[in-house]
């Protein structure tokens, strides 16, 4: 089977998580997201909860270290560097196919010929709506939240990349879930990956 790496990218509430699942299973692929820190945490270089804390967070400037030589690593910058080699090693060593939810992976994989870049999203109702259901909270709690990860996603990625989170010119597809059932969506992304690689 011809090499397929699906980078995906997600506003919080959108469904892009549970799409990026059907993806996965669908060509019976790795998916590679909290899995990247089960990946980071066999190295024994930090701990699962330190690896939690600060998994896709942008880097806080003020409590940056000053180093006593060579360029300062915050332990966000360090264990977001580790993520992307990893990506990488992946993707054009070993030449595996897998599916990855954010991590700059649109970016970051862009030499390789095999990568569909998708970004996912839906209007401020679907998403709160969704995000009360899931997480069981009222409609200023989810939207809070929403405001929230969405705006830390958007630092991290932008910290990083070149192309700016959720503009659609970083992106191969854009696919809203809006009204649409995410097997649906789903099958959307897939239809467009099967017409890439042929």
């Amino acid at each position: 089977m011809k090499q397929i790496i699906i980078a995906l990218g997600r506003e919080f509430g959108s469904g892009g998580h549970i799409v990026a699942q059907k993806l996965a299973e669908h060509y019976g692929i790795s998916l590679y997201h909290k899995e990247l820190l089960q990946e980071l945490e066999k190295t024994g270089e930090y701990s699962k909860e330190v690896l939690e804390r600060y998994d896709e967070r942008p880097i806080n400037i003020s409590f940056m270290p000053i180093p006593i030589t060579g360029s300062p690593v915050s332990i966000e910058q360090d264990i977001a560097i580790k993520q992307f080699a990893f990506l990488r090693n992946k993707a054009n060593k070993e030449k595996e196919s897998f599916v990855v939810i954010g991590r700059c992976a649109d970016e970051i994989l862009a030499d390789n010929p095999n990568l569909t870049r998708v970004f996912v999203m839906a209007d401020k109702e679907s998403k709160m709506h969704r995000v009360m259901e899931r997480e069981g909270l009222d409609e200023k709690a989810a939207l809070s939240k929403m405001k929230k990860i969405d705006k830390v996603r958007k630092t991290y990625h932008n910290f990083y990349c070149e192309n700016k989170w959720g503009d659609s010119r970083g992106y191969d597809l854009c696919v809203s879930t809006t009204g649409m059932d995410l097997d649906k969506v789903a099958e959307v992304i897939i239809a467009y990956v099967d017409a890439k690689i042929k």
